[in-house]
């Protein structure tokens, strides 16, 4: 009986610090995606026959000239 409460525990435990351990990462690659939404949303795109700037919008794949 002993050695079932143990293994109980410990897989509790694990459990525990498994759902922990995934919430921080889930949690920092969050502020890591807000923090630079702007760099992964958008880009730059230069023109070579001219040297227009366009700026590629990458979530609705729009192409809009920067003046």
């Amino acid at each position: 009986m002993k050695s079932l409460l143990e293994i109980y525990f410990r897989n509790n435990l694990i459990k525990k610090r498994n759902f922990f351990i995934n919430i921080l990462v889930i949690s920092s690659l969050a502020l890591v995606f807000i923090k630079n939404f702007d760099k992964i949303r958008y880009s730059s795109v230069i023109d070579d026959s001219n040297g227009s700037v366009y700026t590629l919008d990458r979530f609705t794949s729009k192409i809009k000239l920067v003046k």
